[in-house]
């Protein structure tokens, strides 16, 4: 049940977890201003953005590694605190080296809360409550990520740019003494140090994301953007080679002898690729071809993510009546019908029509976006042994992240493609392919997930290894929780 102990735990790592989710979006709309104060180049605004998202990714598996192995505790603070430093020193910044760097601060913090708040969670609540606590962790996760345009635009109407990171130090702070004084220690099975197989995997990672961002910028065929792809590649296939020799490996590859959670792990990278292509694109259509402000824009968008934010936490308590695998299905399903109405409707209407034309299909995106993100992550959770849940959550989070770069990387080449953008009708035409992209990444998820996955209540748990057996709480810890 939720008890206060459970729900105090809640409260700490929604806090945190909001505030590094909202970070990978919220600089965008000062990028202007920032360009100004700081004498940044074009090079320079990109590296603002990537520098969070390169850092974040590449260290998410290994950060759920960590924790499970020291204390999952000890990792997510550990990570609140690196953060929130990284939000100090971004504000204090007086050159674009600076700032670049202290972004890479804040995603290396981020990249220790994500994966391990959730694991914190798992841990915390019983197996029947589990998908309802999931759902509220998704629910502050989609809508943290989702108003990051919307909140950098409410500071920019009155405040300098430093600000959007100055808030996050008392929330830092905040969520730091809290979750000393509330969280309990867990922890899955204790690794050895392998440092080879952490660089070979987060350098491996490394290349494909920088790849896939420079892609559209330095040209797809270009030496950088190849070579960055192929050594990528490379690495992590050497990651592969390397594990196989070690009696225990940093990864446990043979998670994915389990068809489920093979197939939602694939399900949440097509559909990251799907969304986060599309929010990209109509962010830009929003502003570019409608004239919208950044702040404008941002307003209009809640519309989606106030969806998402009601509809993950009921999705955590549709789970048990339903199954995990007909409420993904669902949300699925229904981002994949708004996706090809966005579409339509920009083919029919071009670029000058009001917005309520677009409130149903973006309600529907968010409803849909919420039913997806509680059963995929509680997918990921419930189908490995416990002991296994961090590192299950570290891989599928950096899949989704993967998935979400390059979704956006290939509706900006799809967007690219063809005659020169000169109007907003020309605008309007090359959106539309790009989101009809989106909607088929959604329908590949969602054929993963029918065909591969059984529909399964919230009722039990995959069978335990002795390692977690000894690792649970005895029934005095159970109710302390």
């Amino acid at each position: 049940m939720f008890t206060p102990a459970r729900v105090r735990l809640l409260l700490v790592t929604c806090i945190a977890l909001f505030m590094a989710m909202l970070d990978n979006l919220v600089l965008g709309v000062a990028l202007p201003s920032i360009q100004k104060d700081l004498g940044a180049t074009l090079s320079d605004l990109e590296w603002f953005m990537n520098s969070y998202t390169l850092a974040f990714a590449v260290l998410l598996i290994p950060f759920s590694v960590l924790g499970d192995s020291i204390g999952r505790k000890k990792v997510f603070l550990g990570g609140v605190v690196v953060f929130t430093i990284g939000s100090l020193l971004s504000g204090l910044s007086d050159s674009s080296i600076e700032l670049i760097l202290s972004r890479a601060l804040q995603g290396i913090g981020g990249a220790a809360i994500v994966p391990l708040s959730l694991t914190l969670v798992n841990s915390a609540f019983p197996v029947e409550k589990r998908a309802a606590a999931i759902g509220l962790w998704s629910g502050i996760s989609g809508l943290g990520l989702s108003i990051g345009p919307l909140v950098g635009g409410l500071i920019m109407e009155g405040a300098p740019w430093q600000m959007i990171f100055y808030v996050n130090v008392p929330v830092g702070v905040i969520a730091f003494l809290l979750g000393l004084k509330w969280l309990t220690e867990s922890k899955g099975i204790r690794k050895p140090l392998d440092p080879i197989g952490v660089l070979l995997l987060t350098s491996g990672l490394f290349g494909l994301i920088f790849g896939l961002e420079r892609g559209n910028t330095e040209g797809w065929g270009s030496a950088i953007v190849v070579g960055s792809l192929a050594l990528g590649g490379l690495l992590l296939i050497l990651f592969y080679l390397w594990e196989r020799t070690r009696s225990n490996p940093f990864i446990r590859f043979d998670l994915f002898r389990r068809k489920e959670y093979t197939f939602y792990v694939f399900a949440g990278f097509w559909m990251n690729a799907g969304v986060f292509g599309a929010i990209f694109l109509l962010t830009l259509f929003l502003q570019q071809a409608q004239g919208n402000s950044p702040l404008g824009a941002g307003v209009r968008e809640m519309a989606w993510t106030t969806m998402t934010m009601i509809a993950a936490p009921l999705a955590g308590l549709a789970i048990n009546r339903l199954g995990n695998k007909n409420v993904l299905l669902t949300g699925l399903f229904i981002q994949g019908i708004a996706l090809a109405w966005f579409a339509l409707l920009i083919q029919s209407q071009g670029f000058d029509f009001p917005f309520t034309y677009m409130l149903a299909p973006m309600m529907l995106a968010g409803t849909g976006m919420g039913l997806s993100f509680t059963p995929l992550s509680h997918g990921l959770i419930s189908s490995v042994p416990e002991d296994a849940s961090g590192e299950a959550i570290g891989i599928g989070n950096a899949t989704r992240e993967l998935g979400g770069v390059f979704g956006i990387a290939i509706s900006g080449l799809i967007f690219q493609s063809g005659s020169a953008i000169a109007s907003p009708d020309d605008f309007a035409d090359h959106v539309i392919p790009s989101l009809g992209v989106g909607a088929l990444m959604m329908a590949v998820a969602l054929l993963g997930i029918a065909l591969f996955v059984r529909n399964k209540a919230n009722k039990s748990t995959p069978p335990q290894s002795q390692a977690a057996k000894s690792l649970q709480p005895t029934k005095a810890a159970d109710s302390a929780i």
